[in-house]
């Protein structure tokens, strides 16, 4: 339901690598999980309302996902010139889901009605680790095909403005996709 990414980033740089090589981000996906119980659709959303640790300005929501963009780049320095030769970045993703008491009794329709709840919603949560996917790859390229700077120092200011102004691209379209999928209900993430 929610999204509330948090692109932070952390800029390295090491010196004097050979070449220059483009790959995916290492992606670190983890999981917490709160437990819900219930024996009706309405006790179960009585008690998702009341165990969700996720509030933001007042509201209450189901699921979070938080992604930690970092970003590592080398460089040479060669006839006064300063040239990036390889960049990696990573996406350390945080996931925060609802998890259904299944040692209770539930019939068949309610366990049903969970499970297409959780599919939407975990496919929601989907969109938000794949956005923060799409900024790291936008990162690694951008960076990665910088013109020469004549000062190693400019080359790191300049690259690591490059990625701040993604992460800020990408913190909109966060709000985009939100505010267009109204935090997944639109696509099925609400429960009951």
């Amino acid at each position: 339901m929610n999204r509330i990414t948090m692109f932070i980033f952390m800029a390295f740089t090491i010196l004097a690598m050979p070449t220059l090589a483009v790959s995916e981000p290492i992606v670190d996906i983890k999981t917490d999980y709160y437990l819900v119980s219930g024996k009706t659709a309405s006790g179960i959303r009585n008690n998702l309302n009341m165990k969700t640790p996720i509030r933001e300005g007042g509201i209450k929501y189901d699921a979070r996902t938080d992604c930690f963009v970092k970003w590592n780049f080398w460089w040479n320095e060669y006839n006064g010139l300063c040239t990036i030769t390889k960049v990696k970045t990573s996406v350390d993703v945080q996931y925060v889901l609802p998890k259904l008491d299944t040692s209770i009794f539930l019939p068949k329709s309610l366990k049903r009605k969970w499970g297409t709840y959780m599919k939407a919603l975990l496919q929601h949560e989907g969109g938000h680790k794949d956005l923060g996917v799409r900024a790291a790859n936008e990162i690694e390229k951008k960076i990665g095909n910088m013109a020469a700077r004549s000062s190693c120092k400019q080359l790191e200011i300049d690259a690591n403005r490059i990625g701040d102004k993604i992460l800020e691209k990408f913190r909109d379209l966060e709000k985009e996709f939100d505010s267009k999928s109204n935090h997944g209900t639109k696509d099925g993430a609400v429960f009951p």
